[in-house]
């Protein structure tokens, strides 16, 4: 079954590849490694370090809230063992009021754990977006300036010899632009 799977895609990509004809063989094609691009570009560097204080912030904010629970967890434990029996902790009812506030919280806490998870995610998106947008206008430049028909990801080459243009789009990117604002997003709580 997978072999005969394989022997059709084969085939497609061949009568595919016949009908493409001379004008394919003429395509200029240009690859561009995104990641690399983030990572050694002076405005990658930037968002990176900016991202990195603001996901110390966050983690930082969450230690602070999660820290009080745990106490409070540990010793409703510590409660909980000194009790000989279920009906014990039954008759407790301010062992089990805490109980039921520990819970409450410890929901809470994940509701705000969940928030923040998202807020880091958009804050990331946005700052990234600012700098692609100016990735795909120097993109587009390189690819008119070479008459490209084509430009893909590096990552998704799997053989061929196209164009490696990534130090070229680091050297205009870190030309044109060097910072973005990079501001921590707040989604509004509810209740």
């Amino acid at each position: 079954m997978i072999k005969r799977t394989f022997i059709r895609v084969v085939a497609g990509f061949v009568l595919a590849a016949s009908f493409a004809g001379a004008s394919f063989a003429q395509s200029t094609i240009l690859v561009v490694d995104t990641q690399k691009v983030l990572k050694e570009s002076i405005v990658g560097q930037h968002v990176a370090r900016q991202l990195e204080t603001i996901y110390t912030s966050a983690s930082s904010e969450m230690k602070a809230k999660r820290s009080p629970l745990e106490s409070k967890a540990k010793s409703l434990q510590a409660q909980l063992s000194s009790k000989t029996s279920v009906e014990a902790i039954r008759a407790d009812t301010a062992l089990q009021s805490q109980a039921q506030a520990l819970q409450t919280d410890q929901q809470k806490l994940q509701v705000e754990e969940y928030y923040t998870s998202q807020e880091l995610k958009i804050t990331e998106q946005k700052a990234l977006g600012q700098v692609s947008k100016r990735l795909k206008t120097i993109i587009d430049q390189i690819a008119k300036e070479r008459n490209a028909d084509v430009v893909l990801e590096k990552s998704l080459v799997i053989y061929g010899g196209p164009a490696d243009v990534t130090d070229v789009v680091i050297s205009r990117l870190n030309s044109q632009l060097t910072t973005v604002p990079v501001t921590r997003e707040r989604l509004p709580r509810k209740g």
